[in-house]
């Protein structure tokens, strides 16, 4: 019997099923999201995603990654099928953490914030943006979020921070115009904490701690 032939790579499942209109919403989304922090807004995912990025995730790097950019992936996230589906659907490169302009992480691999690119005075659109995979995330971690596009303060469940989040955070903010933006992927709904979003504990009488 002879060899089976060498079918070579894999070629890598489908992206958007209308690469243009599907990746238009997405991006909307996102903007509507940093726009209204805390909120969240609805994603329309490709069919057939890989595993560890599930619907959610992979529109969102099907709308913002292209040939230019420089992505880090971390935890769950650094996985062979998803590095060729994103090379393949965006041309997107992988780096170091702190060379990438997009850092897709988990809570438990996400950089340290100061880490990563911050921008300058000059340049602050030459900071990073972390999109964080908040799938499944338990806890009872809580913020008093206030700034630009939220109306008073309202308060953010953060089940995906940890103890030092708050901190690093603060910092981040202290350093505007420079400084990272976050997205928060869910399955299929992403909200955003731009670098102009204020936070602080939130007590258990509701109030900042």
């Amino acid at each position: 019997m002879s060899a089976p032939a060498d079918r070579g790579p894999a070629i890598p499942a489908p992206g958007f099923a209308d690469p243009s209109r599907d990746a238009q919403r997405a991006f909307r989304a996102i903007l509507d999201a940093l726009s209204h922090p805390t909120r969240s807004y609805p994603l329309s995912g490709p069919a057939q995603p890989p595993a560890a990025l599930g619907p959610g995730l992979a529109a969102v790097a099907l709308a913002i990654l292209d040939e230019e950019s420089a992505i880090w992936l971390g935890g769950a996230l650094d996985d062979a099928e998803v590095a060729a589906w994103l090379e393949f659907h965006t041309g997107a490169r992988q780096v170091e953490a702190a060379a990438a302009n997009f850092v897709f992480a988990t809570p438990s691999s996400m950089p340290a914030l100061g880490s990563l690119r911050l921008g300058s005075d000059e340049e602050p659109h030459l900071s990073a943006t972390i999109v964080l995979d908040v799938r499944g995330c338990a806890g009872s971690r809580r913020f008093a979020v206030r700034g630009p596009g939220i109306k008073g303060t309202v308060e953010l469940e953060a089940p995906w921070a940890d103890a030092g989040f708050a901190g690093q955070w603060h910092a981040n903010t202290a350093a505007f115009p420079r400084g990272v933006d976050l997205l928060l992927i869910d399955a299929e709904q992403v909200s955003a904490l731009p670098r102009t979003t204020r936070m602080a504990a939130a007590a258990a009488n509701g109030q900042e701690g």
